[in-house]
């Protein structure tokens, strides 16, 4: 995630209200809120990015099949780079401003509180609202923002330990395959010093978090009782011995166990790095299975995060949100409530390789992989995703908070910090942002 200048942020924020002032003119000569009718057809908009394997033919097929049970409704597809290859939300908040706003665009959960903060959103209560029963309770408080549901949940994904089968199968190791046998964090170290021991591999552990997705450390936070912020979100709480035990640890993992330049700013590939056979386990998600089904030469499985006092792993995946300024509102909540169904819900995820935000959609998943069960761990895992955790990482000033992050675990792992230091000083930087 990109994290935005104040003044930047508040010229969006000047430039919205002037667009949205300007807008009542012409939601007044149209009662409906519409507008843009061609030839009978309303067009919506609808911004996206599809960087894993089968998400744009995932958004292609219900697409088709949103036009043909709406046939007075045309969406244009408009495709651009993922968020970490450009300027993907500086260009949706240009578009906003100039009031030149798409319908419907997708989003990060850890950019729904700053966009809903700033008025930008359309509050989607009444269409999502009507089945939140449905949907995982931390999706949900990702995208409600003072009490009003901003963004669709449209799918998760998670993280949990990938494993060289072959090396863990010369060590006689067995990886767990049930949440409840879930290594520890000492056991998880314990197999990383056996393999470089061993030889088998230069590094026991990679870790596919870098400064720009640094919240996906806050598992091992909330794994050991501990949090980035106070309950009621106001406050740094990163001085606490918890919070402090976790940053020895993930500096413990770092420096004995890891690649140095698999730190948060380092140049490593650490995709290349577990595929190459350099680590012998690997922090990602389930989105890397056909790299690996393409690229590993050895045998390979999955296993949980590990667990100290609980288990607990990353909030992951994207939403749908409307602009406030859309002129389509009405069509484009019709699309949202159409990609919300059970029935297309469980069509993406199939085709992106992705865990359903709803728990009433039920498998069997026809995934397009080798091994569909092997999801099933991740849905598993997707469940362990704290509460708290979803409320960190979409406050309003999360962008600046998870630069905070990425800065300070840079520190403590290649400038040797103490964690001590390093507690007190990113507890310094997120009061200050958080003021």
């Amino acid at each position: 995630m990109k994290a935005l200048l104040k003044t930047g942020r508040n010229l969006f924020t000047l430039m919205l209200v002037v667009s949205l002032l300007g807008g009542c003119a012409a939601s007044n000569s149209n009662t409906s809120g519409e507008a843009g009718n061609k030839n009978g057809k309303e067009t919506i908009e609808f911004v996206y990015w599809a960087a894993a394997g089968g998400e744009e033919k995932g958004f292609n097929d219900l697409v088709s099949k949103f036009e043909s049970e709406n046939p007075d409704i045309k969406v244009k597809k408009s495709q651009v780079p993922p968020p970490n290859q450009g300027d993907y939300y500086t260009k949706i908040q240009t578009r906003m401003g100039g009031n030149d706003a798409p319908d419907v665009f997708r989003v990060q959960y850890q950019k729904i509180g700053e966009f809903s903060s700033q008025g930008a959103l359309m509050d989607l209560t009444d269409v999502v609202g009507k089945d939140k029963e449905n949907y995982n309770p931390s999706l949900l408080t990702a995208v409600t923002y003072k009490n009003k549901i901003y963004g669709l949940p449209h799918h998760t994904d998670t993280l949990a330990v990938f494993y060289n089968k072959t090396y863990l199968d010369k060590l006689n190791i067995k990886a767990p395959n049930q949440l409840k046998d879930a290594w520890t964090w000492d056991q998880l170290l314990e197999v990383a010093k056996k393999i470089e021991d061993k030889k088998l591999a230069t590094n026991g552990i990679a870790a596919n978090i870098s400064a720009s997705s640094a919240y996906r450390t806050l598992p091992f936070f909330f794994q050991n009782g501990a949090s980035l912020l106070t309950k009621d979100l106001k406050k740094a709480n990163v001085t606490t011995p918890e919070a402090v035990e976790s940053l020895a640890y993930l500096q413990k993992m770092y420096k004995n166990y890891m690649s140095k330049g698999n730190s948060m700013k380092g140049a490593d590939d650490p995709n290349m790095l577990f595929t190459s056979g350099n680590a012998g386990l690997f922090i990602t998600g389930n989105w890397m299975i056909p790299l690996f089904e393409k690229d590993m030469k050895d045998e390979w499985g999955v296993t949980y995060m590990p667990v100290k006092d609980s288990a607990a792993s990353d909030l992951g995946g994207n939403g749908l949100a409307v602009p406030t300024n859309t002129k389509h509102s009405k069509a484009a909540k019709k699309f949202i409530s159409f990609m919300g169904k059970k029935e297309n819900m469980k069509t993406f995820v199939e085709e992106g390789l992705f865990l359903p935000s709803r728990a009433d959609v039920k498998g069997p998943f026809q995934y397009k992989i080798k091994d569909p069960k092997m999801m099933n761990l991740f849905i598993e895992q997707s469940q362990t995703v704290p509460v708290d955790l979803a409320k960190t990482v979409t406050i309003p000033e999360f962008s600046k908070v998870n630069q905070a992050l990425g800065d300070s675990l840079e520190e403590l792992y290649t400038q040797n910090a103490s964690p001590e230091k390093t507690a007190k000083d990113l507890d310094k930087k997120i009061n200050s942002i958080l003021k």
